[in-house]
């Protein structure tokens, strides 16, 4: 009951077996101390390694790993520890992972990024249990091994950061279905993270939500989101005419953060 209760919340993030909650954490104010929730969702008992990587974000959304921190980005791991660094889940069991952060009188102000890697460990195979074609020859059996992470973020100092919309398009995709392109703009000295709802109203002014997207980030350095999302088009209504009216809200407070519209 307590992991189904827990699966209903809707900052949680889930991949595989695996259920994190929250799905990003932010260190900011006097805001040092952060726990995350792992729970396993599977059938079998997993142990996940738990590190930091770090990532630059491009301006279609992709995260590319990197080394080596660049103006503008500034890597969080270095003041932030967390415990333990092993998880053994049992399958349907949850545990707390403390991530707490340090050493911050010293930092500039700006925005530290890093983000918490969970890496699941092969599971070994039987002693003496080894694969073989049927010719009695080895096979190389490739398993893919399963990760994910969240960013961990550290601000410090007046966040000046605002985003704006632009660059609208309606676009043609498969099976004669919708979609909207549009540029999501980051000027200031933080991150923008939130979620995107577009509503299209028709020309006698009914309103139809036709596409929401959760967790929309714009991270430093980057000062561009090329955002891509398919249209669902309700029943008896064609996108002729009317208007779109795309919004970017605050992930949790749901506070409008800009808004634009495409009249046809």
């Amino acid at each position: 009951m307590i992991l189904f209760l827990f699966s209903l919340i809707p900052s949680a993030f889930a991949q595989g077996d695996l259920l994190i909650y929250p799905k990003r954490l932010v260190f900011e104010g006097r805001k040092n101390i952060h726990k995350l929730t792992l729970a396993n969702t599977g059938k079998d008992t997993a142990v996940y390694n738990i590190s930091f990587v770090e990532y630059k974000m491009t301006s279609t959304g992709q995260m590319k790993k990197i080394t080596e921190a660049e103006e503008g980005l500034n890597f969080a791991s270095s003041n932030v520890r967390f415990f333990p660094r092993k998880v053994t889940l049992a399958p349907n069991e949850s545990q707390i992972v403390k991530v707490q952060l340090r050493n911050a009188k010293g930092l500039a102000d700006g925005e530290y990024r890093s983000h918490l890697y969970f890496r699941a460990a092969e599971k070994k195979a039987p002693l003496g249990e080894t694969a073989k074609t049927k010719d009695s020859t080895i096979a190389v059996k490739l398993k893919p091994i399963f990760g994910i992470s969240i960013p961990c973020i550290v601000r410090k100092g007046v966040n000046t950061t605002t985003v704006s919309i632009s660059d609208i398009q309606l676009i043609a995709l498969e099976n004669n279905s919708y979609g909207m392109q549009f540029h999501l703009n980051r000027n200031g000295n933080m991150s923008a993270y939130g979620d995107v709802t577009i509503n299209y109203i028709t020309p006698t002014n009914k309103v139809y939500e036709v596409a929401k997207m959760k967790g929309v980030g714009v991270y430093t350095p980057g000062n561009l989101r090329i955002v891509k999302i398919k249209l669902e088009e309700p029943e008896a209504v064609n996108f002729e005419g009317g208007t779109f009216n795309v919004v970017f809200t605050e992930n949790e407070s749901k506070k409008i953060l800009t808004e634009a519209n495409l009249s046809l």
